[in-house]
């Protein structure tokens, strides 16, 4: 009789086991790499050979001094003076494995001399996955947040990005290019000022950046965060000619599936498997208990 009962038992522990082998552990959690993007090349680069991630070039060429582009070299531009256009950042991460929130804002004020910018990022990540940049890019983000959407760097001289920005020359490199001329995000907790003369805050100019975004990369290219720019009244509040803001969605792979969506079928999962084991546990329990009963 004992041997009846432990050997029904044993099958439910069995059972059991079997289904907790089937579920398997948890994935572990995925951070940024250093190789590799969490987003696809959208657009094919005009460099044969050249490696690309979401469009953009992983790695640069040789220097190349005095490239200043087809359209030569940019030209400084007059702007309208305490004209203001802010990028402010939004609480949701581009890029999910990012393992930080980065927030801030840049805010970009026309003078005679040019472009006043000023530069506040917090929560930057690992400087593993750096150095980080940043860039004003030629489309705004769309409604969805989708940072690859903004495509390449502002570039009215049509330079490209293969060669690197000579910052000693800013004027022969790309007008949106703000790490390549002034820098490139060197900490987690990031400020900086400067003007730039090759911005313009006047609608209608080929320089001009208040109709495009802001982005922030790590150092293979991939997108963490982006904002539209914003023109701002004297005072600090939005205009109505404002763009608008969005909240970037989530990748989370290279298919741009969100990881967001996954939580709640996972907790589902696991209720029904547990519930399955409990009723194995109970039919086996009873089993036993008819069995001992007709020995007895």
């Amino acid at each position: 009789m004992q041997s009846v009962v432990f050997t029904l038992l044993g099958s439910a522990a069995l059972a059991r086991a079997q289904v907790s082998q089937a579920q398997g552990a948890p994935p572990p959690a995925s951070l940024l790499t250093a190789t590799k993007s969490g987003v696809l090349p959208v657009a094919p680069t005009p460099f044969t050979g050249v490696e690309t991630e979401e469009g953009a070039i992983i790695y640069d060429g040789p220097m190349n001094p005095g490239f200043a582009g087809l359209n030569g070299p940019a030209v400084a531009q007059t702007n309208l003076p305490a004209t203001t256009y802010v990028a402010m950042l939004p609480t949701t991460m581009f890029d999910p494995y990012a393992g930080s929130i980065i927030s801030g804002s840049v805010v970009a004020v026309g003078t005679t001399s040019g472009v006043q910018l000023t530069v506040n990022f917090t929560g930057i990540p690992s400087e593993t996955y750096g150095p980080f940049v940043y860039h004003i890019h030629g489309m705004p983000v769309p409604a969805d947040g989708n940072c690859t959407a903004t495509m390449g760097h502002l570039d009215p001289t049509n330079r490209g990005e293969y060669y690197p920005c000579d910052n000693t020359n800013p004027q022969t490199c790309q007008a949106g290019d703000l790490a390549g001329k002034h820098g490139n995000i060197t900490s987690q907790t990031f400020s900086a000022s400067y003007i730039d003369p090759y911005l313009s805050t006047v609608p209608g100019s080929p320089y001009f950046f208040g109709n495009g975004s802001l982005v922030i990369h790590t150092s293979n290219t991939t997108r963490l965060t982006c904002a539209n720019f914003q023109q701002s009244s004297t005072n600090g509040s939005t205009s109505s000619t404002s763009t608008g803001t969005v909240t970037p969605t989530a990748t989370g792979s290279s298919s741009g599936t969100s990881s967001s969506s996954t939580s709640s079928p996972i907790q589902t999962a696991a209720a029904a498997d547990q519930v399955v084991l409990d009723r194995i546990a109970g039919f086996v329990a009873l089993t036993a208990i008819f069995a001992v009963s007709a020995l007895l």
